[in-house]
Formats: C-alpha cells, sequence, structure tokens
C-alpha cells in the first residue's frame, strides 16, 4: 500500500469509538484527532443514574433530529490529509451530533481527497447507517466499517480493525 498522509478523527462518548480510532490510527501510522464538544454530556449506553439518563437523552435527541452542537476547533487541518477517517457512535441508528458538526465544518474542504467511516454501538447491524454518514460529509466512501461494542469492550477487535485497514 502506498503511503498516503492520513488523519483519523473521532467522537467518543464511552471511549468505545476512542479505542477503536487509536488502533486504526496506530495500524496506519496516521495523525488522531478527538472531536470535542464544548458543553460536553457524558454518556454511557449501559450507565446507571438520572444524569446518564438524561445525557443519554441529550445525545439521541440530538443525533436523531440532526443538530449540530458546539464543538471546539480542529488541531489538524483535514484538507492537508491525503485520506480522512471519521469516526462515530451510533445513538438510534444516527451519528453522534459532534461528527455531523465536524462534517460540516470540513467535509466541504476535502475536494478530492478520500474519506472513509467507521461507527461503534451495541447493534451488530449499524453498517446499514454509514449512507447517513455519506451524505453528511458529501463524499462516498472508501471504505466502512461497523464495530459492535461488546467484542471492543472485550478488546477482540483487533482482527476488524485489519480488515479494516486493509479496505484503506
Amino acid at each position: 500500500m502506498e503511503s498516503r498522509k492520513t488523519l483519523v478523527v473521532f467522537h467518543t462518548s464511552s471511549g468505545n469509538t476512542g479505542k477503536v480510532a487509536q488502533a486504526i490510527a496506530r495500524a496506519l501510522s496516521a495523525d488522531l484527532e478527538q472531536i470535542q464538544e464544548v458543553n460536553p454530556h457524558p454518556v454511557d449506553i449501559k450507565g446507571k443514574g438520572l444524569g446518564n439518563f438524561l445525557n443519554m437523552g441529550r445525545a439521541v435527541f440530538a443525533a436523531m433530529t440532526k443538530r449540530s452542537v458546539p464543538i471546539h476547533d480542529a488541531q489538524h487541518d483535514p484538507g492537508a490529509y491525503d485520506l480522512v477517517v471519521i469516526g462515530t457512535p451510533v445513538y438510534a441508528h444516527a451519528m453522534a451530533a459532534p461528527v455531523r458538526t465536524y462534517m460540516e465544518r470540513h467535509c466541504a474542504s476535502l475536494g478530492e481527497k478520500e474519506v472513509a467511516f467507521f461507527c461503534t454501538g451495541e447493534d451488530p447491524r449499524n453498517e446499514g447507517f454509514f449512507p447517513q454518514m455519506g451524505e453528511a460529509c458529501g463524499k462516498t466512501p472508501t471504505a466502512t466499517f461497523a464495530f459492535h461494542a461488546p467484542t471492543i469492550k472485550a478488546d477482540e477487535f483487533a482482527p476488524q480493525v485489519e480488515a479494516f485497514v486493509a479496505e484503506l
């Protein structure tokens, strides 16, 4: 595989998407950037308590209604890369609002650059969700991969990372 300058961008709430993003970045010798909300509301799909329940509701509502949320400025210019890999947790079959905001802000500047998408979630059938990411970015991805949360939590996702990277 020819050497391409690659950026892996992700948003994570419970840490699963971050674990996968780090593994992909290592495998590709890529730069890594976490999309950070200005006013984060930490969520954990398996979490307990009223605070987590309310935060989960906020995250799901923002995702389902395709809302943008304030995010911090990017540290890396995605237009300076040959390939941008974008990762998101999935909430009710919708991408996280911070990822949507990032795409709105940066995808137009990518021109002919390549993109790839990955997601993490509890539903093992999340691969049907990628057209939504392509629509938000305005680009057809080179590759996509849906990572299943229980596999990530059990640290058994390395073969899936290898398969995804091989598609790139």
